[in-house]
């Protein structure tokens, strides 16, 4: 994200964070590689807080304003939370006033700006690059209530997926639709293959590739687990894993660093208006190690061309 402000040529940019782990930390990085890449000041760090009412939402926009000249807003929230800022944007008649950067958790999702595209026009959003696994949409769209009895959750997708009720206890009150259970996945309902799956997959493999190495080196010539491995502590499991490489479900190679991060590998798309006057997300670049990027410029680009004050 550093480099996408710096490709565009920005120097003077709010953040806003939902309070947790991943919106925080977040911003922490960007803030500390911005410092460390020069160039970028940080006008304003906005926090969302937990269980946040719409006068908390209100609250952010106005400070943002307070530095007119900080139009570019670089968000970790969550999605609730990027719909709760647009909003109130939108209650304080600024669309087009703010230009979105937009880290995974936003993406190129669609319910995060549902009815509030005028107010997302123009962001750029970041993505893991990501491949659908064909095994997978055979195996989840073949589910059905009788072959799937071991997920207790599983009655409970059904009915929200198929908007019904099933007889056996079930929590629904907003639908008198009765569950006939001959539903399918993908033929009685919409169907799209998760996002992350892909990483879902390779991380237990991951557990399962360090597993086995620790079992390995720990347990030689022995059947089971071993009272070394049994009495391994957590951070050896955990060099295991650091140390673990091998082709993924998409076929790429996984690997960590030292900080047990895989290799950064990213889609950046935009939210565009289109010759048809319905904006969609375009993909308009890639950061693999280096960033390639042609995004739409229009006029309130050049925001935050202003010196660090």
């Amino acid at each position: 994200m550093v480099d996408i402000i710096r490709a565009l040529g920005w120097t003077y940019v709010s953040t806003i964070a939902s309070e947790g782990s991943y919106g925080e930390k977040g911003v922490e990085a960007f803030t500390q590689l911005s410092k460390e890449a020069g160039g970028i000041c940080i006008a304003q760090s906005l926090k969302i807080p937990h269980n946040p009412k719409l006068e908390d939402y209100d609250k952010a926009i106005q400070q943002l304003l307070e530095t007119q000249h900080s139009r570019a807003v670089i968000i970790f929230a969550s999605e609730e939370d990027i719909r709760g800022v647009l909003n109130a944007t939108k209650r304080a008649n600024q669309v087009g006033h703010f230009l979105w950067i937009g880290s995974d958790s936003w993406g190129a999702k669609s319910s995060p700006i549902h009815q509030l595209e005028d107010v997302a026009v123009g962001a750029v959003t970041i993505l893991p690059k990501r491949s659908s696994i064909k095994g997978f949409d055979e195996y989840f769209t073949a589910l059905t209530l009788e072959n799937n009895r071991r997920n207790v959750w599983f009655a409970e997708f059904w009915e929200e997926n198929f908007d019904c009720r099933l007889l056996s206890a079930s929590k629904r009150e907003d639908t008198s639709r009765k569950c006939t259970g001959q539903e399918r996945i993908g033929i009685n309902s919409k169907y799209e293959q998760e996002g992350k799956v892909q990483f879902v997959i390779d991380a237990v493999y991951a557990m399962a590739h360090a597993l086995h190495n620790m079992h390995r080196d720990l347990c030689p010539d022995h059947l089971g687990v071993c009272p070394q491995m049994e009495s391994a502590e957590g951070k050896t499991l955990l060099k295991y894993i650091r140390n673990t490489s091998f082709n993924g479900s998409a076929g790429t190679s996984v690997v960590f660093n030292k900080n047990g991060d895989a290799p950064g590998r990213y889609d950046l798309f935009q939210f565009q208006m289109t010759n048809s006057s319905t904006p969609e997300y375009k993909m308009v670049g890639q950061w693999v190690e280096t960033l390639q990027l042609r995004v739409r410029h229009t006029p309130n680009f050049k925001c935050c061309l202003y010196a660090c004050i």
